[in-house]
């Protein structure tokens, strides 16, 4: 296959520079060669400082998805304390109103609004 591509290498620069000469034509070829050398090392550094780039935007990513796991798994925990906070809650107003305490009262005690006590109340009854 490179035995190929060099014969049509020499015979487009023999056509093109219409030199005669076999070595004239084999540093042409060579001279050729030496650029298509530097365009592809220039092309593969390139490349290489793109990869790197990537890895570099890969690992940030990675970092901040984990961040929003975290974030997430915290909220779940939140959402779930809140939900056991409510109903326990829940639970200490209904036992306090059947103890036979008043509104005002519950509400003092749990630090509560009265309107949100009577509304557990109300939903309760």
């Amino acid at each position: 296959m490179l035995k190929g591509l060099i014969k049509t290498l020499l015979k487009g620069l023999i056509k093109k520079k219409k030199v005669n000469d076999e070595a004239s034509v084999r540093e042409l070829l060579n001279l050729d060669m030496a650029e298509i050398e530097k365009a592809s090392d220039r092309l593969f550094n390139r490349l290489d400082d793109r990869i790197k780039a990537l890895k570099t935007i890969e690992a940030r990513v990675d970092k901040k998805i984990a961040n929003l796991e975290r974030l997430l798994t915290r909220a779940e925990n939140i959402t779930a304390g809140s939900k056991e906070s409510t109903e326990s809650r829940q639970i200490e107003i209904s036992r306090l109103s059947q103890k036979g305490l008043k509104i005002d009262e519950i509400a003092s005690i749990l630090d509560m609004p009265k309107g949100e006590v009577e509304l557990i109340l109300n939903i309760k009854k």
